[in-house]
């Protein structure tokens, strides 16, 4: 493992009183895992930064990391490895990377006030692997040409896919998902995004059944639809011994001959399906 160091630590003086500066910490490194079987996984949990992952040799993961941590003074830098730290479980089924404290609760991170830690993550997997992968803050995640299923999710940032075969889910609140495929897509998905628009690029033979939840938004196609009736959905609500109920009735349409169910919902945002050059 190759470690670079670059600490900074700095006082000012201003009115004669001694002031800490803010503390940066920066590292990187690279780390090979050797996976066995088929379908080996891949799990990244992140707080800040960018998650990108590209297909790499059969047998093995490999992981370029790079973390850059600062606080505002030694204490609190200290609190922050304590709270901010990478866990990283691998074996020969997967390697999981998750950021935050031993009980994974990130949100904790607010006991250290004004502590941040980005972790930059650039991973290599096999072929086929299963890919599980997300962030929160400032960053994007994408995934290029990955054969197994995609579950991919942000907060702030965008969600890029391309060249892949199935997703299982996949979300943004603050940004845009891009979905490119190397073939018609066999298996369901789930696809959500509350400020973004979603845009799938499909083969010219894909078939999809197409649930739309567009609260503000439209939807258009490159690829021949007809309307798809759907089932009503009938909520019971009971409060202070009345009962209501609430019934929501999803748009639906039929892309090519139909096919897997794409369940796709968005409050601010369009949906735009377009061929495959």
């Amino acid at each position: 493992m190759k470690i670079s160091i670059v600490a900074i630590a700095a006082l000012a003086v201003s009115a004669g009183t001694a002031i800490a500066a803010p503390i940066t910490e920066e590292q990187s490194w690279t780390e090979t895992y050797v996976v066995t079987g088929s379908s080996p996984r891949l799990e990244v949990s992140n707080i800040w930064g960018s998650v990108q992952v590209r297909v790499g040799p059969p047998g093995r993961i490999t992981a370029s990391v790079t973390e850059l941590r600062t606080a505002p003074d030694r204490a609190r830098f200290e609190r922050s490895q304590e709270i901010l730290k990478l866990e990283v479980e691998a074996d020969a089924s997967g390697v999981s990377f998750v950021v935050g404290d031993d009980s994974r609760h990130w949100r904790r991170r607010n006991d250290c006030h004004n502590c941040r830690v980005d972790y930059q993550f650039d991973i290599e997997v096999p072929p086929d692997a299963v890919v599980d992968v997300g962030t929160v803050m400032d960053g994007k995640v994408d995934i290029q040409d990955v054969a197994g299923t995609i579950r991919a999710s942000n907060v702030n940032g965008p969600v890029s896919v391309a060249g892949v075969r199935d997703c299982e889910a996949v979300n943004s609140v603050n940004g845009q998902i891009t979905m490119g495929y190397s073939q018609a897509p066999l298996q369901d998905c789930r696809i959500e995004t509350v400020n973004g628009d979603v845009t799938l690029v499909m083969p010219i033979d894909t078939g999809l059944d197409v649930q739309l939840d567009l609260f503000n938004g439209e939807a258009s196609s490159e690829l021949p639809v007809s309307p798809l009736e759907l089932p009503a959905t009938v909520e019971e609500i009971v409060e202070d011994s009345r009962t209501r109920y609430r019934i929501q009735q999803m748009a639906g349409m039929r892309v090519g001959a139909g096919g897997p169910t794409y369940s796709i919902a968005s409050m601010n945002g369009d949906l735009r399906i377009r061929k495959q050059q």
